[in-house]
This record gives structure tokens, sequence and C-alpha cells, in this order.
């Protein structure tokens, strides 16, 4: 495009910036306003369909909404004829740096700080576009740049939708739309989708720049979202031996397979990622065995879809060889729920913590103490050795209640087994929760 006349007789348009499945990027300058800038076109394969359009222009309404220094900002746009076709084209704010997948890869790699901190901007990001009612739907390490000046700037809203919006995953072709290794549990079983799946996406971002692969990897698109369903990623510091405890407390409940047990909203994830650095820089208070964080909160309901600008992976350090293969991301709705049915057959007949076809491991790990916690944090910390927690109902906790005779209402009293107990990987601990003060 560098030889056309610039865009509405304004952007003059240089070199490539990245490409994805959908557009592409260049850099540009603004005649009038004497800046370097963005500018985003479809690629002309695309430009004739309609709903590469419409989502073409969804980016362009739905980064409008939104005013934040962690959100790459939209000035403008447009269509022009280029060599007799329509090309609609946005102008964006251009960002000197680099993304989160080429620092993820890079070498040296992250220290866990840097990519504590460089998930909670991802979060103060999205939480800016959630309360503006924006879910992102697409959130992964290459839809981040991390400026030249540290911060960290959220792009492409291609597939955004506003909460409430009917339609959740499905185009009008029937296509489940996004990015395999990053789809949550309920995007790649084609379900209605709410700001908490952002959440789960930034689990798999801190994951990748944890690790410097994404938590589930596979063959083809469907392979990677029968694992987002069914399988319990291996924790951070199991790859990266020395990774910190809180890191993989974060991600282990960023990736609840349950909405429910995940973080309820980009706030309380990144209050327990703020808990996680003050740990980090005081090793010799890291008393408790799990983060806490505010009980789950009602939620509004929503969706997913479509592309960015891809740039060229570097080279990576790493401790284990990373799998990494190109995302893809459209495929066949009727196909993924056939996968995803037989998956859950396999489940059901080789149980939560075996693959098809392979026998569960025959390990024993320590029960942990989970007298205190909320029922949410017991089973945060029963699920990070790989044990379950079962409700045993409320009341009477005779073998605890003289240590927590005045333990708060719905806080676990009472557990079987004990704790210290050893038991098979993948069993249950029955838990009771209090009724409050004077009623253990």
């Amino acid at each position: 495009m560098e030889h056309e006349r610039p865009l509405g007789e304004r952007y003059a348009v240089g070199r490539l910036l990245g490409r994805g499945g959908m557009a592409q990027v260049y850099l540009a300058d603004d005649l009038k306003l004497h800046r370097r800038v963005a500018v985003k076109t479809l690629r002309p394969e695309c430009a004739g369909d309609p709903s590469y359009r419409q989502r073409f222009l969804r980016e362009a309404r739905s980064a409008a909404l939104l005013n934040s220094p962690g959100i790459v900002a939209v000035y403008d746009t447009g269509e022009q004829i280029v060599h007799g076709a329509s090309l609609p084209y946005i102008v964006m704010e251009y960002v000197e740096g680099r993304t989160l997948a080429e620092l993820a890869h890079g070498d040296p790699a992250p220290t866990p700080e840097q990519a504590l901190r460089l998930t909670a901007g991802v979060l103060a990001a999205l939480a800016h576009a959630h309360h503006c009612g924006i879910v992102h739907r697409d959130i992964k390490p290459a839809n981040v740049m991390l400026g030249a000046d540290g911060t960290v700037k959220v792009m492409d809203f291609g597939i955004a939708r506003p909460l409430g919006a009917q339609g959740a995953t499905l185009t009008q072709t029937a296509m489940v739309v996004g990015t395999a290794e990053y789809l949550s549990p309920e995007q790649a079983r084609g379900e209605e989708v709410d700001t908490r799946t952002d959440l789960y996406s930034t689990g798999c971002l801190l994951y990748e720049l944890l690790t410097g692969r994404p938590p589930f990897t596979g063959e083809n698109p469907l392979a990677v979202a029968y694992s987002q369903v069914r399988d319990a990623a291996v924790p951070p510091s199991a790859r990266v031996p020395g990774l910190p405890q809180a890191c993989d407390e974060v991600v282990h409940r960023a990736l609840a397979k349950d909405r429910e047990e995940r973080y309820q909203s980009a706030e309380e994830m990144r209050a327990d990622i703020e808990l996680a650095l003050r740990r980090l820089a005081s090793p010799a208070t890291e008393a408790p065995p799990t983060l806490v964080s505010s009980p789950p909160t009602a939620t509004a309901a929503i969706p997913n879809d479509e592309d960015t600008p891809a740039p060229a992976p570097s080279t990576a350090r790493q401790p284990e060889k990373r799998d990494r293969r190109p995302a893809r991301r459209l495929w066949s709705v009727a196909a993924a729920v056939g996968v995803l049915l037989a998956a859950g057959g396999a489940y059901a007949a080789s149980g939560p913590d075996s693959a098809p076809g392979q026998a569960r491991a025959d390990t024993t790990v320590p029960v942990p103490d989970l007298v205190g916690k909320t029922l949410t944090q017991a089973r945060t910390g029963a699920q990070t050795v790989g044990l379950h927690v079962v409700r045993g109902g409320s009341g009477t906790c005779a073998a605890h209640t003289a240590r927590h005779a005045g333990a708060a209402a719905h806080y676990v009293c009472g557990q079987v087994p004990a704790f210290g107990t050893r038991m098979a990987r993948g069993g249950s601990i029955r838990v009771q929760l209090s009724t409050g003060p004077g009623n253990p």
C-alpha cells in the first residue's frame, strides 16, 4: 500500500507492521496533525465478505467507546477505493514497542515479578472495558503491546461485544471464532460468555509469560479446545522450577473451568496479583498457603470472535522444549461439539486426572489444611495438589469445635480426611462449613 494515494487524503501509508488472519497493520503519517499513526486495513481477500466488514467496524466502535491509557486509542475510520474495491480502514494510536508474545518468547524471559506486573496492567485495561460494558474475547500476548515507556496497551477489539449481546460465540456462518490456546472452556463449548471469559484468557497470558508457552497446546485447534474444556493445567512451577507458589495460585484460580470458581472481576484478580507481588518482595513473610481475595460477586453475561497483527515469534529461552504451533481461529461448531462431547465421554470414563486410554497415576499427595478457609479458597488449595472438595453441609464440627468455635459463617470448620493424611491424587476431601460464631 506504500504506493497508493493517502488514505482519506490524509494518511500516508508506509511499511507493514504486522498481519493477522483478516487484517494487516501499517505504519503511517497523519499529514494533518503531523504524527505517526497505525492504520489497520482488511486484507483484500476479506474486504468483500460482509461478516469480516461487520467485525472490522465493530472493532472501531468498541475501541471508540473506551478511554484508558491501557487501551490502544482509535482516532479515525473510513473506506477508500483500492484497485477497484472498497477497503475499510481504522486509524489507531501507534505504540512503539513490542508485543507480550515477543517478550514471552524472548531472551531473557520475563521474571515472575515482570510477568505479574504486566498482567496487572492488562487487568487494569480490562477493568475499564468491562465497566464500559465491553468484553474483549481475544486476550492473548499478541494482542497486548508493551510500549517503550513501559506502558501496557491492550489492542484488537475486533471480536469484542457489548455485555448482554446475543449470539455469543457464533458468527452467521456458525463458526466458533477466537484463538484456541486462549479460549475459555465456555468459548470452546460455543456458550454465551461474560467478563470472566477475559479473565481466563488473561490467566493463559500470565501462564505464557511465566513459562514461555500457553497452558494448553495441541496438533490442531480442536485438540486444544478439548484440553481447555477437560484438562487441568500443569502448574507453572512444574514447567519452570523455582517459580514462586504465589504465581501458581493466581494462575490456578484464573484457569478454573467453572466460572463461579474463577476470579469474578478484573479488580479481584489484580488485587491477588498485587498481594502476590508483595509476597515475592518479602519471601520471609510468605506464610499463607493460598491468596485471599474477596468473595465472588455476580456479573453480567456476554460473548467471542477474531483477529490482529501477528508479529514473527522471536527465538525463545526456556526450561523445556516449547511446543508453539500457529494459532488457528476458525472451526465448525458442529465439529467442535462432536469432539467436545467425545471428550466428555472419555473424561467420565477415565476420571479428571487421566487422559483417554491412559491409566490414572497411582500416586498419593498430602491433604492440605482447609480449616478456616472459605469454600472457594478450600477448593483452590485442594486443586493445587490434585484433590477435590465436596461439601458435607453446615452444622456441628465436633472434631474442630475447640479450635474454630468462633469461626465466621460459611468458613470451613471441619474436613475429612484430616490435614496431613495422604490420599490418592484425584480424591475428594469432604468439608463442613461453620454456621457462625458459637455455632460451629
